[in-house]
């Protein structure tokens, strides 16, 4: 062959090792990509389920002493909204400057798992909340915003495990294919719905 030819050769095969690299780094930056569009709609869920257990505060099915406790912890819950739900920096530098004092957000939403789920298991053994018609269409409410928060973290932990998984492959790390993206995290909190 000449040298033609070899040269030839050798320019095909850096076009194509490019070509191969450049879907690697198209591909890790559409998982990016992925778990920020899951972590807003996980966002949406879990406000989304404390404007639904502030509504079974607010119903008047429970008690005073109940409906007080629920509404500060679904209020402590909404407030923590503006935060991130995961601190890890892949949402990108904020516009402003971040609270001081930030509170944990799995904690807080682990907090109203368990607000909830004691408060809907107390009333399971002596009268059932959704025996009182003022509770039927809260606890709908609340039921379904519970399970879509369920599946939305499920999901954002899978999509956060698939590009963990991409990020560890040593072609992607030793050529930074991922640039200068932070490595994502998944959220963790009690999510575990009451007994039925």
């Amino acid at each position: 062959m000449t040298w033609e030819g070899w040269t030839l050769v050798v320019v095909l095969l850096v076009l194509v090792l490019g070509w191969v690299l450049w879907l690697l780094a198209s591909r890790v930056d559409r998982l990016h990509r992925k778990v920020l569009r899951s972590r807003a709609t996980l966002e949406l869920q879990l406000a989304q389920r404390a404007a639904a257990a502030h509504e079974l505060a607010m119903s008047g099915a429970l008690d005073p002493v109940e409906a007080v406790l629920l509404a500060d912890v679904a209020q402590r819950a909404s407030a923590g909204a503006p935060g991130r739900v995961v601190p890890d920096g892949l949402e990108g530098e904020p516009d402003v400057e971040e609270p001081v004092g930030d509170v944990d957000r799995s904690l807080v939403e682990s907090e109203l798992s368990r607000t909830l789920r004691a408060l809907l298991e107390s009333h399971a053994d002596t009268e059932p909340l959704g025996d009182n018609p003022l509770a039927v269409d809260p606890l709908h409410r609340l039921d379904a915003a519970w399970y879509r928060l369920e599946l939305a973290r499920r999901f954002h932990n899978a999509h956060v495990a698939e590009v963990r998984r991409m990020r560890a492959n040593p072609v992607v790390r030793v050529l930074h294919l991922a640039g200068r993206a932070p490595m994502p995290h998944a959220f963790d909190m009690d999510d575990a719905r009451p007994a039925r």
